[in-house]
């Protein structure tokens, strides 16, 4: 048996989507880049993130517990023999606050990873999906689609592009994955949180998420192996997860995820607010392979890892004026 450990990022050909790429020529993000660098403290502001940003509810957005707007069956298991997840089809909150990121790897093939809206221009995601760990680079032309289902957004012009990015690490002197600083900001051209509403961040204690939040944990992205008829055009939600404890750093957990799901939300019901608890980040797993032939013959997840809150939020207060 091999045991393989991943950043959950994936790519696709360009010819799954429906939504098209941008014609932006590069980046927008490395132009910013380029320009002089403002401090930490004032990206922060800028970015308008504080370390008790609350959630934000659309005043005519419907809300709803359920991330289907049907009964649906999934397609395989990552964690154990049975897979758990759903399809994201609603376009209610908080599920509306969840979508797509983006890139193009070349004019056939685009890396896609998950975001939550956390302020009306910010998305919250891995520094893997937005930075080649490999190289340190800024990823180009990174887009984000909220709320995308079976490949597209409720309304096309509401793609947004990056435009300046905080993240935690560039993977310069460590590019390991579980990395426990793999966290990003990514602000977006347009104030799309106010559309589709925002999540907040709460920094629980891995002994709270372990006791307090068994089977509770919610967990969306999207996996380029869901739907099976159209990976990665519908986001998969696990209802009812848990984190198992934390190694080095970074939360390991059991819910259902696959490459593509990389930056997707973990997600804890606090006082009736849906709140950002975790970001899925990476999984490892268990290849059963021919011994003649060396060709996998099959795969099975082992656990799942993800980012711890603290640290960002701790990041934000250290240059928060």
């Amino acid at each position: 048996m091999a045991v393989g450990l991943v950043a959950t990022s994936m790519t696709l050909p360009v010819i799954s989507m429906i939504t098209p790429l941008s014609a932006h020529a590069s980046s927008m993000v490395t132009e910013a880049f380029t320009q002089v660098q403002r401090t930490t403290a004032d990206k922060i502001r800028a970015f308008g993130l504080t370390s008790n940003l609350g959630p934000h509810i659309p005043v005519n957005m419907r809300q709803s517990q359920d991330p289907t707007s049907q009964d649906s069956d999934g397609g395989r298991g990552i964690v154990g023999l049975t897979d758990n997840r759903v399809p994201m089809d609603s376009r209610s909150y908080p599920w509306s606050a969840i979508g797509r990121l983006q890139s193009p790897i070349d004019s056939t093939t685009i890396t896609i990873c998950s975001g939550t809206l956390v302020a009306p221009d910010v998305v919250l995601t891995n520094a893997h999906c937005v930075i080649n760990p490999e190289t340190s680079e800024i990823k180009p032309n990174i887009t984000f689609h909220p709320n995308m289902i079976d490949g597209r957004v409720a309304d096309p012009s509401h793609i947004a592009h990056a435009v300046d990015l905080i993240y935690g690490t560039d993977f310069y002197n460590d590019n390991r994955a579980p990395h426990p600083q793999d966290w990003a900001f990514v602000k977006l051209d347009r104030p799309l949180g106010n559309t589709y509403g925002t999540l907040a961040l709460t920094a629980l204690s891995v002994s709270d998420l372990v006791h307090h939040h068994r089977d509770q944990i919610i967990t969306a992205g999207y996996s380029g192996d869901f739907p099976s008829t159209a990976p990665g055009r519908t986001a998969g939600v696990h209802l009812g997860c848990n984190v198992l404890g934390e190694v080095e750093g970074s939360l390991i957990h059991d819910c259902d995820t696959y490459p593509g799901s990389s930056g997707g939300p973990m997600i804890a019901v606090i006082n009736g607010e849906y709140r950002i608890v975790g970001l899925n980040s990476a999984e490892r797993t268990e290849r059963a392979t021919n011994p003649t032939t060396g060709e996998v013959i099959a795969s099975q997840g082992i656990v799942n890892y993800g980012v711890k809150i603290q640290p960002i939020i701790d990041f934000i207060r250290q240059y928060q004026r």
